[in-house]
């Protein structure tokens, strides 16, 4: 794998981790707690993609990286 191709592989967990946060805290909002329940889930999933993806960077590194948001997500 190239470093373009795995810049763009970072990039892309990076922005579904976004997502996630966002479509967790609108099912939250909407109350809906089986969804909220299985979006966490799957935001933890991610984590440890992402994780496995900068091995060098601590947690709050990556949290911080997961925070840096855009736009909705």
């Amino acid at each position: 794998m190239s470093d373009f191709e795995a810049q763009e592989r970072q990039g892309e967990i990076l922005a579904l981790i976004r997502m996630m946060r966002y479509a967790g805290q609108t099912a939250n909002g909407l109350d809906v707690p089986q969804a909220t329940s299985l979006i966490e889930a799957a935001q933890a999933a991610l984590f440890l993609v992402l994780a496995a993806e900068f091995p060098m960077l601590s947690a709050a590194h990556l949290n911080a990286l997961i925070s840096d948001t855009h736009g909705h997500c």
